[in-house]
């Protein structure tokens, strides 16, 4: 049957996602009628007249214009649709439409800009949640499609999904937590044996690595499309973040020897008071300057003891910016937002800090922020330390996150590896490392189920299998003690 043609004057769209939406009008449509409406608004406006920037050309929008967006929704939402002149669910035809129009009125090349990691390279630069200057076409485009998806999407829905898809960084809060709590037996258990810490990590990581879940039984009503590219869009900076750490943590551990420092406070894990002074928190990101400077010979005396670079007590306030920038970072990644009055900074943060800028003084890695899309002014590489912009301090990175999220992790995992080097624990930071990885990746597997049930029924799975795996490791611990 022929499709219903569009009337001048009568004309009210049917595939516009609409805050006050009728719930009466029919839950199909056809690719066709979906044709027959953009191509009307290319040419009129709402009231059927010609539109000013009609296409003079006469050239209309067929099926082949809308393959792109068709092939993202079947490739990345995981929801086949037909060739053709296919009948659809209408919030289909409508996250169609919303799609093209937005891929295709704008010079913000949407649909390769929101694409999965792996399609494209992952960046530390998306994000939906986050005031920085960096990747702005992106983060406006995608934060436009949320709030447009949300009018389809009831209240009582939206919060479950809100409940069960974090934001990004609460996320990342949760998922540090969990791990830690996960691992905590392994420290116990092993207590005292640096290297049987390390090969359970590394067992762990191994067995993580090699999991595969049970395959997931697909739900009779499969998320729509529309609430699938709402998860979807939600969770895409998360998935991003995993991709880049990934790489930032095994070009880090890639340099570990390069970093030749000495284990000098091995010796004292062994003497309890020595290894208090050292860990006891001693100093505040507040007053971090002053106790840089009152400790500036000691401290030059360690960096030097522990790689044999001459350091100048006067260089050690040179640097007393970057420093508390990395050490910020470490505050943050311990114990997220804190007052920077508290007094949670210890010695050893001090010397790993302070090697982790030195270490970078000398071999003057380059960072260069990435994102699809960016122009080549935006390409800047610089070293590492010129990120941090010493002319800003740090309450304006809760305003401003200018901060590149990819040099100050670089940083600050420079300084974990300093500071386990210090201990005499660079194998198990490094096998840490791998098991933390591991973790992460199957819950970006988990996650890249925008079928909200099926993401969770994954996560669940691979978190009980944790849990047995750490329960394995702890009796294997205990036997071998007896």
């Amino acid at each position: 049957m022929e499709e219903n043609k569009i009337e001048s004057g009568k004309y009210k769209p049917r595939f516009d996602f609409d805050k006050d939406h009728n719930k009466d009008a029919p839950e199909t449509g056809t690719i066709n009628e979906l044709l027959q409406e953009l191509n009307y608004e290319m040419a009129r406006t709402e009231n059927g007249k010609e539109a000013e920037h009609s296409n003079a050309s006469g050239n209309k929008i067929t099926r082949k214009e809308l393959n792109g967006v068709i092939d993202f929704i079947n490739s990345t939402l995981g929801q086949k649709i037909p060739g053709g002149n296919c009948t659809l669910p209408i919030s289909t035809l409508k996250t169609i439409k919303l799609l093209y129009i937005k891929n295709d009125s704008s010079d913000t090349q949407l649909i390769k800009r929101i694409s999965k990691p792996g399609t494209i390279k992952a960046t530390f630069e998306h994000w939906t949640e986050r005031n920085t200057p960096r990747n702005e076409k992106t983060i406006k485009a995608a934060s436009y499609l949320i709030s447009t998806l949300e009018r389809e999407i009831d209240e009582e829905r939206r919060s479950q999904i809100h409940i069960n898809r974090l934001t990004p960084s609460k996320l990342l809060e949760y998922y540090a937590r969990h791990i830690k709590e996960l691992i905590e037996p392994i420290y116990m258990a092993f207590e005292g044996n640096d290297e049987a810490i390390a090969s359970a990590f590394m067992f762990g990581a191994h067995q993580i690595e090699n999991y595969q879940p049970s395959p997931i039984l697909l739900s009779k009503d499969p998320a729509p499309v529309h609430e699938r590219l709402y998860i979807y869009l939600l969770t895409l900076p998360f998935l991003h973040f995993v991709g880049e750490y990934q790489q930032v943590v095994e070009s880090e551990n890639d340099e570990l020897s390069k970093y030749k420092i000495e284990p000098l406070f091995a010796h004292s894990i062994s003497s309890p008071t020595e290894c208090d002074a050292l860990l006891r928190p001693v100093t505040s990101l507040a007053a971090i300057h002053s106790f840089l400077q009152t400790n500036a010979n000691e401290l030059a005396r360690l960096v030097h003891q522990a790689t044999g670079y001459e350091l100048r007590s006067s260089e050690i306030t040179n640097i007393a910016d970057e420093t508390q920038k990395v050490l910020h970072a470490y505050v943050f990644h311990e114990w997220h937002r804190t007052d920077h009055d508290v007094v949670n900074i210890s010695m050893a943060d001090c010397v790993a800090a302070l090697l982790a800028i030195t270490i970078q003084k000398k071999i003057k890695t380059k960072y260069t922020p990435n994102w699809k899309g960016q122009s080549s002014s935006e390409k800047t590489v610089s070293r590492l330390l010129s990120h941090l912009d010493t002319s800003r301090d740090i309450e304006e990175l809760y305003e401003e996150d200018y901060i590149p999220q990819g040099a100050m992790l670089t940083l600050y995992h420079r300084y974990c590896i300093a500071y386990a080097l210090l201990f005499g624990r660079s194998n198990r930071m490094e096998a840490f490392m791998r098991f933390q990885i591991a973790y992460l990746k199957h819950m970006t597997i988990a996650h890249s189920h925008f079928d909200l049930e099926a993401g969770n029924e994954y996560e669940t799975n691979i978190a009980m299998f944790c849990e047995y795996l750490i329960q394995y490791i702890e009796d294997q611990a205990t036997s071998h003690a007896m």
